[in-house]
C-alpha cells in the first residue's frame, strides 16, 4: 500500500496567530546566535530573507521564500542552524522549513514573486558531489560507449523529455560515472537556476537512515524530490535493502511525474540486479538502456594517450601497445598502469620506454587470466532455468531440459573455452558429436530466437562477472 508523503506547502496560519510573537522572540534569538558563528555576509543572504511562521507542538516553522532557496539553505547552514538552536537550550524544539506561496504579501502589502530566491541557486549535490574534472570533452569516446555517450549528451541538452529515465550499465571501471558526472556539469553549465542531485545508491541509503533516526523524513523528500535532474550512482547497492527501495520508488515516480530527468547507473542489466522489486525493475526500463562494454585495443591505446596528455607524460607508442594488450579489462586499469610507470620512473630515474614498461610488469601481466569452469557454467546456467545441474546432466529429453542443457553446453565452449570431449565428460557421459550438435544448434538460432538471445545475454553477463 502506498505511502502518503507530505509535499511543501504555504503559510496556512493568519498573521495574527497567538504564536506568532513567541516564535519571533525564539527565531531572533537563534538568528543572532547564527549571525555570530556565519558572520554578517552570509547572515544577509541566508537569514535575513527568512521568517518565522508560528510555533505548535514544540515544532517552529520557518518560511523559506522558494524551493531554489530551500535547497540552497538545507545545503549550506541547515545543519549549523541545528547546532545554534540547541546551544542556547531549544533541543526539543523542532525546525520545519516552509515553502512560502508565492501569493503570500509581504508586510507592505506586495506580492512576494520570489524571483529573488534565482540568485541563490544552488545544486543539491555541490557539497561533496559532482566531480569537475568529468565533463564530456575529456571522455575518450570509442565503439565500445559511442551510445551511452550520445545519449548521455542528448539528455544534458534537453533533460527530462527523450530519454526517461536513462539506464547505464557495464562493468566496474568502464567509465559510468564520468559520463553520470558529465551530464551533472554540462547541465550546470548550461542551466544555472538548475537544481541537479548526484548521489550514490549508498549515501541514499545512508542519509533516509539518518533521516528516519531523527525524525527528518520531511526535509529528506523535499531535498530529493524537487530537482531537475536526479543523477543516481551504483543503483545496484540497494539490492535486498526493502526500505531503501521502498523509499526510492516514490521519489522516482514524483521526479518522473513532474518529468524530471532520472539517469541511473549499475554494473547489471536491470533484470539481473537481485532482490529488487519488479515495480522498481520494471521503471529502471521505462526510458533508454545503454551499455558500456570494455574498449578495444584502438580505443585503449587512445585513452592511454589521452590520460597521459592530462598528466604531463610523453608516452611513447610502444608502450602504449604493451598496456594495451595486457591491461585489457576496463578504463581504470589502464590509468593505474599509467601511473604506475610513471612513478616508477620518477623515483628510479629510467626513462618510460619499453624496457622499464617490461620490468614493471613482469609479474603482474604474466598471471594467467582466471577461466570459468564447466562445472561453475553448469550451476549459473541451471540456477537461471530455477534447475539442479543434475537435470542438465540428464537424458531427459523435455524441452525444459533439452534447451538449458544446450546453452550451457555452448557456454561450456564458448564461455569456458572447454573441448568438445571435456564438455560431453562434465555432461553425464554424453558423446561429443552430441556437444558440437547442440552448441551449433545454438550458434544458428541465437540471433532469430529472441527468447535464446535474451538468455545467452543475461547468462553471459552473469558469467562475465565470475571470471
Amino acid at each position: 500500500m502506498s505511502e502518503d508523503y507530505p509535499q511543501p506547502t504555504a503559510r496556512s496560519e493568519p498573521a495574527g496567530c497567538p504564536d506568532r510573537g513567541m516564535a519571533n522572540a525564539v527565531w531572533e534569538t537563534i538568528k543572532d546566535e547564527m549571525r555570530s558563528v556565519i558572520g554578517d555576509d552570509e547572515y544577509g543572504i541566508w537569514l535575513q530573507p527568512l521568517q518565522s511562521a508560528h510555533i505548535k507542538d514544540d515544532v517552529l516553522s520557518i518560511d523559506i521564500p522558494d524551493m531554489v532557496f530551500y535547497q540552497g539553505f538545507t545545503n549550506n547552514h541547515l545543519n549549523t542552524l541545528e547546532q545554534c538552536k540547541n546551544s542556547l537550550g531549544f533541543n526539543d524544539l523542532h525546525l520545519k522549513l516552509t515553502i512560502a506561496s508565492q501569493e503570500d504579501k509581504d508586510d507592505d502589502g506586495s506580492k512576494d514573486t520570489a524571483s529573488r530566491g534565482q540568485s541563490f541557486s544552488r545544486s543539491l549535490s555541490e557539497q561533496g558531489s559532482l566531480n569537475a574534472v568529468y565533463t564530456f570533452d575529456n571522455f575518450v569516446r570509442g565503439p565500445s560507449n559511442q551510445f551511452a555517450l550520445a545519449s548521455c549528451l542528448n539528455i544534458s541538452e534537453n533533460p527530462g523529455l527523450n530519454y526517461n529515465p536513462l539506464f547505464i550499465y557495464g562493468h566496474t571501471g568502464l567509465g559510468k560515472t564520468h559520463l553520470l558526472n558529465a551530464v551533472g556539469n554540462k547541465v550546470r553549465k548550461s542551466r544555472q537556476d538548475a537544481v541537479v542531485t548526484y548521489i550514490s545508491s549508498e549515501r541514499f541509503m545512508n542519509e533516509m537512515i539518518y533521516c528516519l533516526r531523527f525524525n527528518k523524513m520531511w526535509d529528506f523528500r523535499q531535498k530529493y524530490r524537487h530537482c531537475d535532474v536526479f543523477l543516481v550512482d551504483d543503483i545496484q547497492f540497494i539490492s535486498g535493502k526493502k526500505a531503501t527501495q521502498e523509499e526510492f520508488f516514490h521519489t522516482f515516480n514524483s521526479l518522473y511525474e513532474a518529468k524530471k530527468q532520472i539517469v541511473l547507473t549499475s554494473d547489471q542489466y536491470p533484470q539481473d540486479i537481485p532482490d529488487i522489486e519488479d515495480r522498481l525493475r520494471n521503471r529502471f526500463r521505462w526510458g533508454l538502456i545503454a551499455d558500456i562494454q570494455p574498449p578495444d585495443a584502438e580505443h585503449r591505446i587512445a585513452i592511454l594517450f589521452d590520460k597521459a596528455e592530462q598528466l604531463g607524460l610523453s608516452l611513447r607508442r610502444e608502450v602504449a601497445e604493451y598496456i594495451a594488450t595486457h591491461a585489457s579489462r576496463n578504463v581504470r586499469e589502464l590509468e593505474g598502469a599509467l601511473h604506475r610507470i610513471a612513478a616508477f620512473s620518477a623515483l628510479q630515474g629510467r626513462p618510460m620506454d619499453i624496457d622499464t614498461t617490461r620490468d614493471i610488469f613482469r609479474n603482474v601481466f604474466d598471471e594467467p587470466q582466471t577461466e570459468i569452469s564447466v562445472d561453475a557454467i553448469l550451476k549459473t546456467v541451471a540456477e537461471h532455468f530455477k534447475l539442479r545441474p543434475n537435470d542438465l546432466k540428464s537424458k531427459k529429453r523435455s524441452r525444459i531440459f533439452s534447451v538449458p542443457r544446450q546453452i550451457a553446453m555452448y557456454l561450456s565452449r564458448t564461455v569456458g573455452n572447454a573441448s568438445f570431449p571435456e564438455i560431453g565428460a562434465k555432461f553425464g557421459g554424453k558423446d561429443h558429436t552430441t556437444v558440437i550438435y547442440a552448441c551449433r544448434k545454438i550458434e544458428a538460432n541465437r540471433n532469430d530466437d529472441l527468447d535464446l538471445q535474451t538468455n545467452l545475454e543475461t547468462l553471459e553477463r552473469l558469467l562475465g562477472r565470475r571470471i
